[in-house]
């Protein structure tokens, strides 16, 4: 974090470490409040699943606390925009942490109420929905222009790690502890983070416009509907999110439904490889973005970066299949160690494109619109996930897992082809920091309200 030290511009060597602390605190607050609601949600499913003995219940309620994240960030992406970001953090943290202490109360007390339940996982989803794409965009207000993509890195990192943290915490936690035991402590890390939001400075309102806002539905509808039109007349930006959207419906099937039922059906009896394949993934998420985007910035440039990302992903997953069709059933230790590593490579990818294309969305939008355009992005490209699982199955049918599994890597891959020879947004990936600030205002005034102004770039 020391080079979010090092910008010549960021003034006075003192306000520079205050920013430093404040971003390093929200991040330790954020790693904590993520990790803490991740361990609330599979500990309320486990005590579903002890009271009923229902599997199908059981995988309801964890869909149900995706789905809630992922619909929040499309309807409520306004929030962070209209209102001190801080305080909407805030209010999430309080909000998840009474939502929490409620349920341990009840698990404490021995009153099983799946009604309670259901909407505590609703709820906790809608916290942490909001919330997090706030996480993203307040790095833009707490470090300077020049140190916008190294936050992002930091930023990455730490979300790659709470999203294998958060499932082998509550892993190891719930069988010698039990579920009311791990909601009980995920309701306390939960209140310390909200403790680190409040000691964060209040910063400068820049969102004011001088008009009084709209209360009520009015506003709601508002606020929702300026998120997607604001990334529907970004030109770079809604291709960005087409093509992330192509990726997720790729993504998401391929851990949730082939995996799994691959090495089921090949390596019954070895549990263990299906938890080294999947961890893998994560563990190249963690690497990516901790080192390998960085030094792949510096030596090749964020534009060829962000393609060979797109390369590398799918062609991890297409190895994978072809590694699982060489092996067949044979050797679990050589089909492991082939897949491990290939999906690795497939997540460093993905945190090859998804940092970078997070700093130029966070410097180039202006502030009014900021955490409209992250969260409605991050909608947009979660929305296909359900209809993901649901071609993925069609296609394990009808051919097989490992047929579905290259497929969908070869998809991945037509997108690095589609990204290449796109002008618009391979010229806003070419731009260096300090020509991004802001420039979506400038070329695309009437995405944020102002009047429209076509450019060349728009033009092409």
């Amino acid at each position: 974090m020391t080079d979010l030290l090092a910008d010549p511009q960021a003034g006075p060597t003192g306000r520079s470490r205050s920013g430093v602390r404040d971003f390093a605190l929200l991040q330790i607050a954020a790693l904590c409040g993520t990790v803490a609601t991740r361990c609330v949600e599979i500990a309320l499913a486990w005590w579903v699943l002890a009271e009923t003995g229902n599997d199908a219940l059981l995988g309801a309620l964890l869909a149900l606390a995706i789905g809630a994240d992922v619909l929040s960030r499309g309807t409520l992406a306004w929030l962070g925009d209209r209102f001190a970001p801080r305080t909407v953090v805030l209010c999430c943290f309080v909000g998840s942490a009474l939502v929490s202490g409620l349920l341990t109360w009840l698990a404490f007390s021995g009153v099983y109420q799946l009604w309670a339940v259901v909407l505590g996982i609703a709820m906790l989803g809608v916290s942490l929905g909001v919330r997090e794409p706030l996480l993203m965009s307040m790095i833009r207000s707490m470090v300077q222009t020049s140190s916008v993509a190294s936050a992002v890195r930091i930023r990455s990192t730490v979300m790659s790690f709470s999203s294998f943290a958060g499932p082998i915490a509550a892993g190891a936690l719930i069988g010698p502890l039990g579920h009311a035991a791990v909601l009980g402590t995920a309701c306390a890390v939960v209140a310390v983070s909200a403790l680190m939001v409040v000691l964060l400075p209040t910063p400068a309102d820049e969102h004011r416009t001088g008009q009084q806002p709209q209360r009520g539905l009015a506003a709601w509808a508002s606020g929702t509907r300026d998120g997607f039109r604001s990334i529907r007349r970004v030109p770079p930006e809604w291709r960005l999110a087409m093509l992330t959207m192509v990726v997720n419906f790729a993504l998401y099937p391929v851990f949730a439904v082939i995996v799994p039922v691959l090495v089921a059906q090949r390596y019954p009896q070895q549990t263990w490889v299906l938890s080294i394949v999947e961890s893998a993934f994560a563990v190249g998420l963690f690497v990516g973005s901790a080192a390998l985007v960085g030094l792949s910035d510096r030596l090749f440039g964020r534009r060829r970066t962000v393609l060979a990302g797109f390369a590398v992903l799918g062609a991890g997953f297409v190895g994978t299949g072809l590694v699982a069709m060489a092996v067949g059933f044979g050797d679990a230790l050589v089909f492991t160690a082939a897949s491990a590593l290939l999906l690795a490579l497939s997540g460093a990818g993905l945190c090859m494109i998804t940092t970078n294309t997070g700093t130029v969305r966070l410097l180039a939008t202006p502030s009014s619109h900021r955490n409209r355009m992250v969260a409605t992005s991050s909608f947009l490209s979660g929305i296909v996930m359900p209809l993901g699982s649901l071609s993925s199955g069609f296609i394990s049918r009808t051919a097989s897992e490992l047929w579905a599994l290259i497929a969908l890597g070869a998809l991945i891959c037509v997108c690095a082809l589609v990204a290449a020879r796109d002008r618009v947004l391979t010229t806003f990936l070419d731009l260096p920091d300090d020509q991004l600030d802001d420039i979506y205002l400038r070329k695309f005034p009437h995405a944020f309200g102002g009047e429209p102004h076509e450019t060349e770039t728009a033009r092409r």
